[in-house]
């Protein structure tokens, strides 16, 4: 039997758009292990890779003859196109069972069901993917599979919300990496050429953003995987021929004593064996930063040499209301220390959340454009977006907020939703403050005579390589700009088409099942807190 596994969203997204940096979904390389496992043979189909549309990827999917369609859908605009190719593989009729998985598909479950999928799998899928491929076998009977919704009867929907939580990461399936075509995905804007693929160390997330997904996805406590696994994973990438990985981790490291012992023994690890040629990217917090100065070099001696920094926002109210709990001074702290150390240091903010001023917003691009002085090498500028899940959007749902349920504008590059200034004007606010962003870094580079000076450091070779991407797109970002007011007049007739309100209902309802579903992860990590 065969299961093809899809990634269905062709448009490029905000870092293959603005850094022509393209990653695979480590999903498709957990699936397909635990398909295997299963005896059954496994596909992965990325539109991305492919440059696919619809029509073509589904032609493609149909070729292949899979027994299961299916859909990764972790972001949201990865919805409607899934919804699309399903429906073509159902027409072709040589497909039993169309499913999904991931963030989007956890919090929108009775929405797609209604539009032709057949299971969903909640929150974390390998477990549960596992019981459905052995219940496919057995004897197609899906009342004692945990932790899915799914059509009964061809009619009625059914929802097993008991959870499947792995607390000990190590027992997930290794990873089948080879499902990846491998040329397909580059570190583009760095290091052309080079190959990058993703991997995690942990889930979880013991903070509490109310715009972010991922507590409500894989729970407050952070599970690791050991030091050992984690080695394992390293090495067989490293023989598949991949420079740059990239670990998936909210956060790499977290404020925890026996954490923070687990963190050095990995990099120790790593900085003392052949694994010290990769180069590694991690997402960090820059208050552990600026309170652990210590840990940076660290870091790079660990093989560290690109880090995100979640910053969001220069004003500190925006920061208390979106319960980030930043200081503006230790995110200025924590990129001098990561750039003297030697680490390329970028940066997300976001613009637009409906408590934040328009007075605000202009904050934090000016505190953006400062951190250039601190050694900031690049920046993305997000607008609020309350994505399914998460307590942003449950608020949009109660408040009758939202302008749309057009998952493809739920990319955080278009506002979906009520805010203190116009979406439009949010819109265009956002796209200049990219512009604005790295005119401002160039020209401080021509007047410091650094700009694509001969490189001192390997950080340096890295950063003129992306400076030269950028002077060879100059030409298209001009041409973004002149269409910036046509784009905001298509985006102004999109906003028009407002939610059904059976759609909000049902959003609501999940939203409240989540919310139960949480309690009993609470349950689950205390056990396991009680155990160890």
């Amino acid at each position: 039997m065969r299961v093809a596994l899809i990634a269905s969203h062709r448009k490029a997204g905000a870092y293959e758009q603005t850094f022509g940096i393209s990653m695979p979904p480590l999903s498709a390389a957990y699936l397909a292990s635990v398909a295997k496992e299963r005896g059954y043979d496994a596909k992965f189909f990325d539109a991305f890779a492919l440059n696919a549309n619809e029509e073509k990827l589904a032609e493609l999917i149909s070729a292949y003859d899979p027994d299961i369609a299916a859909f990764l859908i972790n972001a949201s605009t990865y919805a409607n196109p899934s919804i699309k190719i399903a429906k073509k593989l159902k027409e072709a009729g040589n497909v039993k069972y169309v499913v999904a998985g991931g963030h989007h598909a956890t919090f929108t479950y009775s929405l797609l069901l209604k539009n032709g999928f057949d299971v969903i799998f909640l929150r974390e899928g390998e477990v549960t993917f596992s019981n459905f491929l052995n219940e496919i076998k057995q004897g197609e009977n899906f009342e004692n599979i945990n932790s899915i919704a799914y059509i009964k009867d061809g009619r009625e929907i059914k929802v097993n919300p008991k959870v499947n939580y792995v607390m000990n990461l190590d027992e997930l399936p290794f990873p089948l990496f080879e499902i990846y075509d491998k040329e397909k995905y580059d570190m583009g804007v760095l290091d052309p050429g080079s190959k990058v693929i993703t991997l995690e160390t942990s889930r979880g997330c013991p903070f509490n953003c109310e715009y972010c997904s991922v507590t409500k996805m894989w729970g407050g406590t952070w599970r690791f995987k050991s030091v050992d696994r984690v080695i394992k994973e390293l090495e067989r990438v490293k023989e598949l021929g991949y420079k740059w990985v990239f670990f998936i981790d909210d956060n790499f490291i977290i404020p925890i004593k026996k954490i923070i012992d687990e963190r050095l023994i990995l990099l120790d690890k790593i900085a003392k064996s052949s694994l010290k040629k990769f180069k590694l990217i991690v997402q960090l917090r820059a208050d552990f930063v600026a309170k652990n100065q210590w840990i940076v070099n660290k870091l790079y001696e660990g093989g560290i040499r690109l880090t995100f920094l979640g910053i969001e926002s220069g004003d500190p109210e925006t920061l208390k209301n979106m319960r980030k709990n930043l200081v503006p001074n230790d995110s200025a702290l924590a990129v001098s220390l990561l750039s003297k150390a030697g680490i390329i240091v970028h940066a997300g903010f976001i613009l637009g959340a409906p408590y934040e001023t328009e007075k605000a917003m202009n904050r934090t691009i000016s505190f953006a454009k400062s951190l250039i002085d601190y050694g900031l090498d690049s920046a993305q500028f997000s607008i609020y977006t309350p994505l399914p899940g998460t307590d942003a959007f449950h608020r949009a749902l109660k408040e009758k907020a939202l302008l749309t349920l057009d998952w493809d504008l739920y990319d955080t590059l278009h506002p979906v939703e009520r805010t203190k200034i116009s979406p439009i004007k949010l819109f265009l606010k956002d796209r200049l403050a990219y512009y604005s962003f790295f005119l401002t870094k160039g020209i401080k580079g021509i007047r410091k005579g650094t700009l694509l000076s001969a490189p001192k450091r390997e950080k340096d070779v890295y950063l003129t390589n992306g400076t030269r991407f950028i002077i060879r797109r100059i030409p298209r970002y001009f041409a973004g700009i002149c269409k910036l007011p046509f784009t905001a007049i298509a985006l102004w007739f999109k906003l028009r088409k407002k939610p059904e309100e059976e759609d909000l209902v049902e959003l609501e309802k999940i939203m409240e099942m989540s919310e139960q579903s949480l309690k009993e992860i609470k349950i689950l990590e205390q056990k396991a807190i009680q155990k160890n």
